[in-house]
């Protein structure tokens, strides 16, 4: 994906941003009142880090000897010690997730110290000055941090999504965003360095991997909103993080939709020029119209792309003008679907929504695309009595048919253990859907998911964490796997109130 900043920020959007705030700052249900002149606002920093994934690690590895030894993704058996150190360099989707949920929530955490103690939330005024000050600094330093430092915010995540698929295949790659670093590339929102012959094998032995990795990108956008709701709705972090919610959304949509601009095809071609080198280019170039063209052609060959028309190799980039009909309004009517992402109160910074006291909730729309076409639901977040859900809905949809699935997790168990306990969360899924995670199935095939994570403490705010993750074959959202896989994470967690 090539992320422009003029995609990213327009005055349209800032409009909305400032409504969003000023929202906030009228809005009862964002109050959390303690007394009757004091308003609480939490400064929780949440921080998770997850050390070593398995055996995703092992594919990196795989990954990292290839690179080294500058051969293509059918070799890299024989990993050494140095190659698992190499893999580093290309996370998982859940610690890709993490890195950059830690980064914002950071951020988040020091806007509220700064404005608490300038602008102590002593009363309803004070509180909602507070509360607005605190989401546009919050606001300005998230943008600086998504499209100028770049490394480790959503670019670069959402680059590692895409890197996921190819990671997986053995697939040297390259997120560009490193170039923040050093080494004389341009620092933008790319995956390079990928060889045509990876690409020709990715989609003949794998077409529906090929495809999820085309629309992973935003897939990581919107399970980042996810986890920083849930931050906030479970563990009342409360992140003033109206700003980045809207442009992560804002951006999302406007790429599935970016295709119907005038001029789509044209910047195309000047892509194409400046891309005459096979290593400099991009693995997908514009994600959506790819996704929509392979989704359409799991069977076509990958060399029907047609020769570079500026240097050698494969014209890896589908235009606007390349689209049957049928896939052009597919991808219309996915733009038009994206708009239900902005549906939930958390977008606008309410995130808990009192019923009466011993019960609170809250809800987010979602649509998702995937290696079958898309899965469209919704969220419930619950607080029982101090007992705490989250419920997902799903259905998953491919050309013709038109499948459900029920996803269910319970946050902070509190178990004894020693002398300060233990916590776990639990998360169970069920679903059917499209066989072979195909567009064109008829069929759909039953499968789940189970997850449990348990915190062991090692000091007052610090845990080390165990967690496993079993799925049967099948789309799940933040999860790299589309066959059944069983996953093992050691993590950290810094939990400072």
């Amino acid at each position: 994906m090539k992320i422009l900043l003029t995609n990213t920020w327009n005055p349209t959007l800032f409009r909305v941003v400032l409504f969003a705030l000023a929202w906030v700052s009228s809005s009862k249900m964002a109050l959390t009142q303690t007394t009757d002149t004091l308003y609480r606002i939490n400064e929780r920093l949440l921080i998770d880090l997850p050390v070593f994934d398995y055996p995703f690690a092992r594919s990196a590895a795989r990954m990292a000897a290839n690179k080294h030894n500058g051969e293509w993704s059918g070799n890299g058996e024989n990993i050494n010690a140095g190659d698992w150190l190499r893999g580093i360099e290309s996370p998982s989707m859940g610690q890709a997730l993490a890195v950059t949920k830690d980064l914002h929530s950071t951020n988040y955490y020091f806007n509220n110290k700064l404005w608490n103690a300038w602008l102590p939330p002593v009363g309803r005024k004070k509180y909602l000055l507070n509360r607005l000050a605190a989401n546009a600094t919050a606001g300005v330093a998230d943008y600086l941090l998504a499209y100028h430092v770049m490394v480790f915010g959503p670019v670069w995540m959402h680059e590692e999504f895409h890197r996921n698929g190819l990671t997986l295949q053995g697939i040297s790659s390259f997120d560009d965003t490193y170039y923040r670093f050093g080494g004389g590339g341009w620092a933008g929102g790319s995956v390079s360095k990928v060889k045509d012959a990876d690409l020709i094998r990715f989609k003949a032995e794998a077409p529906e991997e090929l495809v999820r990795s085309f629309a992973a990108g935003i897939e990581g956008q919107y399970a980042l909103i996810r986890n920083l709701q849930k931050d906030n709705f479970f563990y009342r972090a409360d992140h003033p993080n109206v700003a980045m919610n809207i442009l992560l959304t804002n951006q999302a949509v406007n790429y599935v939709r970016q295709f119907q601009k005038p001029g789509y095809d044209a910047g195309i071609d000047s892509m194409n020029f400046y891309g005459k080198e096979m290593m400099d280019r991009d693995f997908v170039g514009w994600d959506l119209t790819a996704w929509v063209y392979d989704l359409h052609r799991p069977a076509e060959p990958y060399t029907d792309r047609g020769q570079h028309p500026y240097g050698e190799g494969i014209d890896r980039i589908i235009k606007r003008g390349d689209l049957t009909p049928q896939e052009d309004e597919y991808l219309l009517k996915m733009g038009k679907l994206q708009y239900l992402n902005f549906l939930s109160p958390t977008m606008i910074g309410v995130h808990r929504i009192r019923l009466n006291d011993r019960t609170r909730f809250n809800f987010a729309l979602r649509h998702v695309l995937t290696s079958f076409g898309y899965d469209l639901g919704g969220d419930i977040f619950l607080d029982l009595n101090g007992r705490q859900w989250l419920i997902g809905m799903h259905t998953y949809h491919n050309q013709g048919q038109v499948f459900g699935g029920l996803e269910v997790e319970r946050v902070g168990m509190q178990f004894p253990l020693g002398k300060r306990g233990l916590e776990m969360d639990a998360r169970a899924m069920f679903w059917v859907q499209p066989e072979k995670a195909n567009f064109y199935a008829e069929k759909g095939k039953p499968g789940g998911l189970l997850q449990i994570r348990a915190h062991f403490p090692l000091s007052e705010y610090f845990a080390l964490y165990l967690e496993g993750e079993g799925k049967s074959e099948g789309w799940v959202s933040a999860n790299p796997y589309l066959q059944e896989n069983l996953s093992l994470r050691i993590g950290l967690s810094l939990d400072l109130p």
